[in-house]
């Protein structure tokens, strides 16, 4: 694969993002996929082909097409490096809260990093729909400490009973076990000296994704 020291190129693969609009737009032609993106019409086989990575200003005028169409722009925040490493989003800027709660903005994207693709599977994520956002506070001690890299499978939105989630509820964004029960949904931190919390259907709530992984600085 070409390896690219211009700092004018992303990570992202040309190809992979012109698989990805073809989920979308099927009978797209690459000749029409180098038009939405400015390239020159002539050699976007070829890009294509040798796997060639976006430039910037195509990923920018990319980004604006998908955003006119309301077309989810989130594939694009994930570039697969070569056959086993995938850049993962991370959301410096986001912190799930082992606590009592932190304000919820979980579409800050700041950075990213790469990860073995095959170590994401081993603990059941999608590459394609993970990202890494840190853990603040002790609720969830010791199995998540604070200032944690969580990896989240945002593709997991049905609630497991026993499992650990990111979940905005009533505008702050929180990091619990849930428990389906038979009157509804508990929220439960590993850390016993803090009690576990009934979701109030009339309140908002939403789940994030599925935390598979936490990694610890040490």
């Amino acid at each position: 694969m070409p390896k690219y020291s211009n700092s004018n190129y992303t990570t992202i693969s040309l190809k992979y993002c012109y698989e990805e609009l073809q989920k979308f737009y099927p009978q797209m032609t690459k000749t029409e996929f180098a038009v939405i993106i400015n390239a020159t019409r002539q050699n976007i086989g070829q890009r294509i082909n040798r796997d060639s990575k976006l430039s910037k200003q195509e990923l920018s005028i990319l980004k604006e097409y998908l955003e006119d169409r309301g077309i989810p722009t989130k594939f694009l925040n994930v570039a697969v490096v070569n056959d086993s490493i995938v850049q993962i989003p991370v959301r410096t800027e986001v912190e799930l809260s082992c606590g009592t709660g932190t304000n919820a903005n979980a579409d800050f994207v700041s950075d990213t990093i790469g990860l073995d693709i095959n170590f994401i599977r081993s603990f059941g994520g999608n590459p394609k729909t993970v990202s890494v956002v840190f853990a603040r506070g002790d609720s969830m001690a010791d199995r998540i400490e604070s200032g944690d890299a969580l990896i989240v499978d945002e593709s997991k939105t049905y609630i497991n009973s026993g499992k650990v989630y990111a979940f905005v509820y009533d505008s702050e964004l929180f990091c619990k076990q849930l428990n389906i029960t038979k009157d509804g949904i508990t929220a439960i931190s590993f850390n016993k000296d803090y009690e576990p919390f009934e979701i109030d259907k009339t309140k908002q709530f939403a789940v994030v994704g599925q935390v598979i992984s936490a990694m610890k600085r040490i």
